[in-house]
């Protein structure tokens, strides 16, 4: 029990270390990931039609 009690004293200890980000890096960093995220699902989109296009003409559907 004494190394559980422990080991949590030391999670606590360094979590007090740690430089949490700003309300503004977060946000700014999720608008940027959804940004991406968005342009890299269009970009996949049009590879996937223009590829069932190519397969379409090879085996004459």
């Amino acid at each position: 029990m004494d190394k559980i009690i422990r080991f949590f004293r030391e999670v606590r200890a360094e979590l007090k270390k740690v430089t949490w980000t700003g309300r503004k890096d977060v946000v700014s960093g999720t608008i940027a990931v959804l940004i991406l995220s968005g342009i890299v699902s269009i970009f996949l989109w049009i590879i996937d039609l223009g590829l069932s296009q190519v397969i379409r003409l090879v085996l004459g559907w």
